[in-house]
């Protein structure tokens, strides 16, 4: 698992431009992105501060809020529409610097990244199948939303 290094990556390699970390879970993308706002997040009085507490104040999910202010985010299928719409749109602009999202992500939003992680190729797929690597096509998706010719130079 690349829980451990997913915040050394974000400093070594992101250089502040936006960074998407794929994660398996609707839980685990809530859980990394909290942990990263807490440690990788903007500087509460940081010149973005105020643009981000009035993005933050679009949501009613207090985690997502908390994030939010610090440019962090999170992106499942488990939330609201407009909470999607919010942070995608919020992401695009550069108002967020880093998003933690499940791989739905990658398979109809275009939201090209400076840094992607794919934070491991093998997930839980339920009691049936157990452990078992992503596909092919999923895990293409979701690095190529990495270095884009006229999103990333």
């Amino acid at each position: 698992s690349l829980d451990r290094h997913v915040l050394e990556l974000l400093r070594r390699f992101s250089k502040g431009r936006p960074a998407i970390v794929f994660c398996h879970t609707k839980k685990e993308t809530e859980n990394v992105a909290i942990e990263l706002s807490g440690k990788y997040g903007v500087a509460p009085n940081s010149p973005a501060s105020a643009a981000l507490s009035n993005l933050a104040n679009q949501t009613t999910i207090a985690a997502m809020q908390r994030c939010l202010r610090k440019g962090i985010a999170y992106h499942h299928a488990g939330l609201e529409a407009s909470d999607r719409h919010l942070v995608e749109d919020a992401f695009a602009k550069g108002s967020i610097r880093c998003l933690c999202a499940t791989s739905t992500l990658a398979m109809g939003v275009n939201l090209p990244a400076h840094l992607v992680i794919v934070k491991g190729t093998v997930a839980w797929r339920g009691a049936g199948q157990g452990h078992s690597e992503i596909d092919r096509g999923t895990l293409l998706q979701m690095i190529g939303r990495a270095g884009r010719p006229g999103f990333d130079t």
